[in-house]
């Protein structure tokens, strides 16, 4: 993961609301794959993309502690 992604991801809140309980695959500035399958997030990330960061959306409620 660079910092572009997650800066990029920081800056557009919005997309938190538009994909809860979802894995959101990000390469620069634009989301490449998303849905609730990880695997099959990963899978369609890295056809196109050598390199993306993939994070949870969680719902606003939940709070996850690593």
């Amino acid at each position: 993961m660079s910092n572009e992604e997650l800066n990029w991801l920081l800056s557009h809140p919005e997309i938190e609301e538009k994909y809860v309980g979802e894995y959101i695959a990000i390469a620069g500035d634009k989301i490449v794959a998303h849905g609730r399958d990880f695997k099959k997030v990963l899978e369609k990330a890295g056809k196109e993309h050598t390199e993306a960061f993939i994070h949870k959306v969680l719902p606003v409620d939940k709070e996850l502690v690593v």
